[in-house]
């Protein structure tokens, strides 16, 4: 088994990464589960994406930058965005209302 861990500067991105993600999920007003059917992952793995874990698919976590209107670099967001993801992430949890829409 491996006891490789990421760099330092690699695991400060991924865990910012993961926290402007969640942020931007709960400015849409998903919750984890409806962020997940629409990227075809789990609730665990939106979780772990969130958690800035390094063992996700890359290709899960681009999935959900573009589902977010994210950047898959988060030094590339706009100061605007970034004020507006700020305020929407302060820890409000998303309760579901119903049932998915379709409407981005």
């Amino acid at each position: 088994m491996s006891s490789y861990s990421a760099p330092p500067t690699v695991t400060r991105r991924l865990q910012r990464l993961g926290r402007l993600i969640a942020a931007a999920r709960r400015a849409r007003g998903f919750t984890q589960t409806q962020l997940a059917e629409r990227a075809g992952t789990s609730r665990p793995t939106i979780n772990r994406v969130e958690q800035g874990a390094g063992n996700v698919a890359w290709g899960t976590v681009m999935t959900l930058c573009w589902l977010l209107d994210l950047p898959s670099d988060p030094d590339a967001l706009s100061p605007d965005r970034q004020a507006e993801l700020a305020v929407a992430g302060r820890g409000r949890r998303v309760r579901p209302r119903g049932g998915l829409s379709d409407d981005f």
